[in-house]
């Protein structure tokens, strides 16, 4: 009981932290969101067809919409966890349209090339990308 409550009160830094990093405009969360939801919904679609054969097509797309939006949103959360030069560079090309998976892939080279070039250490960016994935599994289980 009291492990649960002590694992739960060192999360709660983390969320209050989530609500306030926002720099980035209201819009561009909107159209993260939006972008992010569009890319990800075939692939849920297609596992939800291929996990569920019960399901309608109605049902599964329904299923596959709240799932994306879902995750877009917990997605967001996770990224507020990364200092602001890093988020942005997540969050603002998936918000113009662009590929999640190429945001995702350029955040990783710059990260790479920090440390290389000694503006932030191995040690925390683990921390950082640890406490993201973290917010996300719980965002994604609430």
């Amino acid at each position: 009981e009291r492990h649960i409550m002590r694992k739960t009160f060192l999360l709660l830094p983390l969320a209050l932290f989530a609500q306030l990093a926002f720099a980035i405009d209201a819009n561009d969360v909107e159209a993260y969101k939006k972008n992010y939801s569009e890319q990800l919904r075939p692939m849920v679609m297609k596992k939800l067809g291929m996990d569920r054969p019960d399901l309608t097509a109605g049902a599964i797309k329904r299923e596959a919409d709240a799932y994306v939006a879902k995750m877009a949103g917990c997605q967001l959360e996770g990224l507020a966890i990364f200092p602001e030069q890093y988020r942005e560079k997540a969050i603002l090309p998936v918000a113009q349209g662009g590929d999640v998976a190429q945001a995702t892939q350029a955040l990783n080279e710059e990260l790479k090339k920090d440390i290389d070039g000694g503006k932030i250490t191995k040690d925390e960016v683990m921390t950082i990308i640890q406490s993201a994935q973290q917010a996300v599994q719980i965002c994604a289980n609430s």
